[in-house]
C-alpha cells in the first residue's frame, strides 16, 4: 500500500480520534463542574450526597475501614486524619482535608463516598471496592474531634 493511500485511509479517521477526544475532555469537564462551587469547595453532587451506607457500622467494618486508611489514606491525611501526613507537606494545594473537622464530619456518607470514588486534583481515585470505601468511611466517623 502507497503512502498516499495509508494518507487516505488514515486522515479521516485521525480527525474522528480528534473530535472524540473534545468530546471526553468536555464531558469529563462537565462531570466535574456539579462536582465543585465556583468557591472552590469541593461538593459531591446532589445525587451522590444522598447515597448511604449499605451496611450498619459494626467493630469488625471499622477495623477493616482503619486497615485500609492505613494503607490507601495515612500518607497524606496522617494517622489521625488531620490531614498533616509525611506525603501532605509536599502537595500542593488543595492540601488533604482534616478529616476530624466539622467541615467533612458534616458531610453524608454519600458525598465522602463521591470523593474517595472520584479524587480530585492530588488526590487519586480510590482504588478500594464498594465495601472497602464504606469500611474507610466507618473508620473516618470515629474520627470526629470530641
Amino acid at each position: 500500500m502507497s503512502v498516499s493511500r495509508v494518507t487516505a485511509v488514515l486522515a479521516p479517521r485521525s480527525g474522528m480520534l480528534t473530535l472524540a477526544l473534545a468530546l471526553a475532555v468536555l464531558a469529563t469537564c462537565a462531570g466535574t463542574a456539579g462536582a465543585q462551587e465556583s468557591n472552590g469547595l469541593w461538593v459531591a453532587p446532589e445525587r451522590a450526597a444522598r447515597q448511604t451506607d449499605p451496611t450498619p457500622p459494626t467493630v469488625s467494618n471499622i477495623k477493616h475501614g482503619r486497615s485500609l486508611f492505613q494503607r490507601e489514606c495515612e500518607l497524606c491525611h496522617g494517622k489521625s486524619g488531620h490531614g498533616d501526613g509525611m506525603q501532605a507537606a509536599y502537595l500542593q494545594p488543595p492540601k488533604p482535608a482534616d478529616l476530624t473537622s466539622e467541615k467533612v464530619q458534616s458531610q453524608s456518607d454519600g458525598a465522602i463516598f463521591y470523593k474517595i470514588t472520584e479524587g480530585r486534583g492530588q488526590m487519586p481515585k480510590a482504588k478500594l471496592n464498594d465495601a472497602e470505601k464504606w469500611a474507610v468511611i466507618e473508620y473516618v466517623r470515629t474520627l470526629a474531634k470530641k
